[in-house]
């Protein structure tokens, strides 16, 4: 059984080898956030023109203007609509796109415009259903914290103080960042059970990832948090470095602009290490999987390893 710290650095490692696919991406979601500040740049600017609040909001951001400008603006350009529209598109878009980069990790050859995309056609309607799935995963950890409220709410209904209610506020979070996790956990590694074994039954897919994940639960968890982590940590540091930048001349924009940008490229490189990671767990698990035969486990190994080879005699 491969140990999860060789995982989670070859993730890392094969996500950044991926350097193509990774700024492909990342240019992607570059023209994605342009696109969707275009709302908000049309709702400013006919808001500030002829002002000095837009030089006045580089000195110092005025919470009070820019509420104004909201209640003002955003329903004369449907803002809440576009913003709806957009975020769904992005979501049908990264389903879209999550076929062909698991397509690349479980390819022998480095990353390929042509190939990346064939994957994403290949494998979007069974991710699709997948996504689908979840939502029903979804909805029932939404009732689970409905209920998990009412008794927190039942238990603390008498207290004297608010510690008490402070604790259970704090479990129930930390209860449902737990079920959206594994929910999320879940569904990562019934995609790449779909694409390793061109499986088309999503529904008998997700039932095997289910026991996948709870036969290996301390180490898929273990693994899982290792990235989390990992992301919860840069995002604390650009959190950090970003309390820190004044934007407050033409010059400081410009910096927070890259300092942005680095963090966005991140994101994407952790997003790919999640899947390269979990896909390099999946292939080396040398104990009986849910729905997949011996010979399945020994080919998604044996190609793992040939790719592996390629990449490190072509660096």
């Amino acid at each position: 059984m491969i140990n999860i710290l060789t995982a989670y650095k070859t993730g890392l490692s094969e996500s950044w080898n991926e350097k193509k696919m990774l700024f492909w991406l990342y240019g992607f979601n570059l023209i994605f956030a342009y696109i969707l500040s275009m709302p908000v740049s049309i709702m400013l600017n006919k808001a500030l023109q002829n002002t000095t609040a837009a030089s006045d909001t580089l000195k110092a951001f005025d919470f009070t203007i820019f509420a104004t400008i909201m209640n003002q603006y955003a329903k004369s350009l449907s803002f809440s609509r576009s913003l709806i529209t957009i975020g769904l598109l992005y979501l049908i878009v990264n389903i879209f796109f999550a076929g062909g980069i698991l397509k690349i990790f479980a390819g022998e050859n480095k990353f390929q415009l042509s190939e990346f995309l064939e994957g994403c056609v290949e494998y979007f309607n069974r991710f699709l259903r997948l996504f689908l799935l979840s939502v029903v995963f979804l909805l029932l950890v939404f009732v689970l914290q409905l209920v998990i409220s009412k008794f927190f709410n039942f238990l603390t209904k008498n207290a004297s103080t608010e510690h008490l209610r402070s604790i259970l506020l704090f479990l129930r979070i930390f209860l449902i960042g737990i079920m959206l996790a594994f929910v999320n956990m879940v569904f990562d590694y019934a995609k790449i059970m779909t694409v390793c074994n061109d499986f088309t039954a999503m529904y008998k897919t997700m039932k095997n990832a289910v026991k996948f994940v709870l036969i290996h639960l301390r180490k898929t968890s273990g693994l899982y948090t290792l990235f989390l982590i990992t992301a919860i940590l840069i995002l604390i540091i650009y959190l950090l470095l970003e309390s820190i930048i004044s934007v407050n001349s033409a010059f400081m924009v410009v910096v927070f602009f890259i300092l942005s940008q680095l963090y966005m490229l991140t994101r994407v490189w952790i997003r790919l290490s999640f899947f390269s990671g979990q896909y390099t767990f999946y292939c080396h698990a040398n104990t009986a999987i849910p729905g997949m035969s011996k010979e399945m486990l020994d080919e998604a190994v044996s190609q793992y390893e040939d790719r592996s080879t390629r990449q490190k005699e072509s660096n």
